[in-house]
């Protein structure tokens, strides 16, 4: 029976005149693919050479043929290039009809189409191989976390495709909760959807209309179409917000937000208002490029203190890399109508990160020398602000002299720096502001031998300010000048090498030219005093020979500082210092600890640990204590504020803040559908100021595969807080 249809296919189809040499030899190998449980043609169709060969491969179980149709109801799959088709019902039609070659199929039940990288499932098909362009009736495809669907799709040959009569939603059920239909969209490639006549629905119900509409699938993962959010603020009473995303084509992307405050207790102006906001963002595709803003305008929070009506927050972020990596811009701004705006107006999805500065930083770096420009103004008048009008830095690259193997360090800097104090300030505060050019030189000598390593070094610091506290330029210099001692012993372990590294640092500088009150000190880099400080320490350090990493899996550092020829530190070892460091795979622990000899009490006490337990179940605990000897620096390895200071006036400044802290954050997966997230501020032992408890509970749950809900009361010693919201998160 198959030699028989075999032959009669064959016989069949040379019977047509028209058919030309190639067709006839690539259908002579019909029988020679004949299987036991089907038929498998593998179809080669030879173009010019521009082309390459094209193959198809049809694979049917227990087809049968007529009048150039191949049609099986049992099952079978077409495989080409970009292409695959699965179906219970397939017709493969290759014929020619009144002089036109037609090469198509036709497919319907159980049917799966694979076409161009995407995925279609549908109640028919109708696919011509020679225009590389299709119908699926009834169909279905998932772009990203969207599941789209409509009465007919139409394939492109580019990929693309049209859809007639469209519902987008991000559920997988057949009934979702909220959908989106339109009359008919197009998806180019890269997904990029244009959809016409929308209507956005929630619980089957219309809630907006838009005449058009332009999307892009699969970027902006992270920010979901729609957005209902409930919080309920104990001082201000409950607030609904709807976060709409308007646009999002290509690279770009904008947002609305609205929203509305029920209730207003009687210690604010207004008992109730609107809020609401537009936010951007552009993404292009290269990856190099990340620029957002949002902008937010609001009336339902007035404080008794203000006369406006209406409070504003302007931010925006703005970063990008060269092609080449080597000059990077950054860009923060940051404006707001009074100074409580952020805290009034507390939000975990309006936030970037701007620190609320409004900065500029672009900076080079070639083979020989990074170079930066670095900008700040103050564009708030409530701040206190270093203004950088601008500042330009150079570093040039360390250059060793061969014979001598001396290494020069340099760097140069020159701004115009203005310091502008807040107007709630002024003018009992008077603000300051001049002209900067420091130039910073050091030249070092290494020696290095198998028993130690030293490296001596020296240098020069020149500073010029145009103005100063005495209405004069002034012009300050220093040499610098110290060494490094340091040498090591280890021993290998079965799994560990143990390296113990004694050390001794040597850093001086001479006394400057001018007097620390004579000239401005905008920030720590205008602190300079004499100072002759020895560092005296040991270094232990444990490494894994099984899990080779950067760092040492255990370290100790035990140190201590002795200052030379102070006047307000005695001239022997005042302080101990203990470092601990501990890293496994699941638990890190920090220990940063210093015992002050002269007072008998710990000056600092800092604990870490965190702990992830499984998948479920992870956690951190810290422990912050600070005595009244700490002093609040940005740096606390420099000391010329300790040299230059006498005790009693560093102790009874806002630099002396003694007080006791536990932060918690814990981690909970109660069940693949439910998840806590626990956060815990306590603080103690503070000047003037009473213990505070503050935490935040969170709870999460998933509706379907694509939706995060979240849950959250949040207590602090101003607010008690109700929040909640639903967003997408695949």
């Amino acid at each position: 029976m198959r030699i028989f249809f075999a032959i009669f296919l064959l016989s069949s189809l040379f019977a047509n005149e028209d058919i030309d040499l190639d067709e006839e030899k690539i259908l002579s190998s019909l029988k020679k693919t004949l299987l036991t449980k089907g038929t498998k043609l593998l179809d080669k169709t030879k173009k010019t050479d521009s082309y390459k060969p094209h193959e198809l491969i049809i694979d049917l179980r227990n087809p049968s043929y007529k009048d150039g149709i191949l049609i099986t109801h049992e099952g079978g799959v077409i495989k080409g290039e970009d292409i695959r088709i699965q179906a219970r019902t397939i017709q493969y039609i290759k014929r020619y009809e009144n002089g036109n070659f037609i090469h198509r199929i036709e497919a319907e039940k159980d049917l799966l189409i694979q076409y161009k990288g995407r995925v279609y499932v549908g109640e028919e098909l109708e696919y011509d191989f020679t225009t590389k362009k299709g119908v699926v009736y009834e169909g279905k495809t998932f772009a990203s976390f969207w599941y789209l669907g409509g009465d007919k799709i139409e394939l492109k040959s580019d990929g693309s495709y049209h859809v007639e009569n469209v519902y987008i939603t991000t559920c997988e059920n057949v009934d979702s909760s909220w959908d989106i239909h339109a009359g008919k969209i197009n998806v180019l490639k890269k997904d990029l959807l244009e959809a016409k006549k929308v209507r956005f629905r929630f619980f089957k119900l219309p809630t907006i209309w838009l005449p058009s509409f332009k999307i892009n699938l699969k970027k902006f993962l992270g920010t979901p179409i729609v957005r209902y959010k409930v919080t309920w603020d104990k001082s201000t009473g409950p607030k609904g917000s709807l976060r709409y995303r308007l646009f999002s084509w290509r690279d770009f992307a904008i947002w609305t937000r609205l929203e509305y405050r029920l209730k207003i207790k009687n210690g604010w102006k207004v008992k109730n208002g609107l809020g609401g906001a537009i936010e951007t963002e552009y993404l292009p595709e290269h990856g190099r490029t990340v620029f957002q803003t949002k902008n937010y305008l609001a009336t339902d929070i007035i404080p008794k203190e203000l006369t406006m009506k209406t409070r504003y927050r302007v931010q925006g972020v703005y970063h990008t890399i060269s092609p080449s990596g080597g000059t990077k811009i950054d860009a923060t701004w940051d404006k707001f109508s009074d100074i409580n705006m952020p805290a009034d107006f507390k939000s975990d999805d309006f936030e970037l990160n701007t620190a609320k500065k409004t900065e500029l930083n672009i900076r080079h770096v070639e083979d020989f020398l990074i170079g930066s420009v670095y900008a700040r103004p103050r564009v708030n008048s409530f701040d206190t602000v270093k203004q950088h009008l601008p500042t330009g830095y150079i570093n040039v690259k360390p250059y060793k002299v061969p014979n001598l193997n001396l290494i020069f360090y340099n760097y140069f800097l020159t701004s115009y720096l203005d310091y502008e104090f807040s107007d709630k300030l002024s003018p009992s505060l008077q603000d300051f502001e001049s002209a900067r050019l420091e130039t910073h030189n050091i030249v070092a000598r290494p020696f290095k031998s198998s028993i130690a390593n030293f490296t001596p070094y020296a240098g020069f610091v020149g500073i010029y300010y145009n103005k100063s506290p005495l209405n004069s330029s002034k012009e300050q210099a220093m040499f610098l000048y110290g060494a490094n001692l340091s040498t090591n012993f280890y021993r290998n372990y079965t799994r560990h090498k143990h390296i113990v590294e004694p050390y001794v640092q040597y850093h001086a500088i001479t006394k400057p030219t001018e007097k620390v009150d004579t000239y401005y000190v905008f920030s720590i880099e205008d602190g300079y005093n004499k100072l002759n400080l020895i560092k005296t320490g040991i270094r232990s350090q444990l490494y894994s020979l099984k899990h080779i990493r950067a760092y040492p899996t255990f370290e100790t550092n035990l140190y201590a500082n002795t200052f030379l020829d102070s006047n307000f530190i005695p001239k022997t070892v005042q302080k101990i210092y203990f470092d601990l460091h501990w890293n496994l795979p699941s638990v890190y622990f920090k220990a940063n600890t210093a015992w002050n000899l002269f007072k008998h009490t710990l000056d600092y006490s800092n604990f870490n640990l965190g702990w992830t337990v499984n998948i479920d179940l992870a956690f951190g605990i810290e422990f912050r204590y600070r005595s009244s000897y700490d002093y609040r620096k940005s740096n606390h390895e420099n000391f010329i504020l300790d040299v230059s200071r006498k005790e009693s006036v560093l102790t009874s400044s806002p630099l002396s803040d003694k007080r006791n802290t536990i932060l918690t954050h814990a981690y909970f997966r109660l069940n693949p559908f439910w998840e806590v997230e626990l956060h815990s501020h306590h603080g103690w032992n503070r000047k003037n100021e009473p213990p505070y408890n503050e935490y935040k509970i969170d709870l999460f749950t998933y509706l379907s595969s694509s939706w995060k809900v979240r849950v959250s009361y949040s207590h602090t010693t101003t607010d008690d807080r109700f929040s909640g919201g639903i967003a997408l998160i695949r």
